[in-house]
C-alpha cells in the first residue's frame, strides 16, 4: 500500500474491550481508499483498531446524488 496522507478526524468508534462507544478525535492515515487508525480508549485504555473504506462512502453519495438528480427531473 502506498500511503497517501495523514490528518485528525473527529469518527464514532467503539471499544472492543470494555463497550465505549462515542466519537473520538483519532489521527488517520490514508492509503488510497482504505482509512486506517490506532486509538487508546478513554475509559479502559485498551488499544484499539479503526479502519474505513471511503469507497463505499462514495458510492453512497453518488447513490443519494442520482436520486436526487431524478427526483427534480420528474
Amino acid at each position: 500500500m502506498h500511503f497517501e496522507d495523514s490528518y485528525l478526524e473527529d469518527r464514532f468508534v467503539a471499544c472492543d474491550s470494555c463497550g465505549f462507544d462515542d466519537e473520538l478525535e483519532v489521527s488517520i492515515v490514508s492509503y488510497s481508499t482504505i482509512e486506517i487508525a490506532e486509538w487508546d480508549c478513554p475509559t479502559c485504555g485498551y488499544t484499539n483498531n479503526y479502519e474505513n473504506d471511503t469507497l463505499f462512502d462514495a458510492a453512497d453519495r453518488a447513490y443519494e446524488q442520482q436520486k436526487e438528480e431524478r427526483a427534480w427531473s420528474r
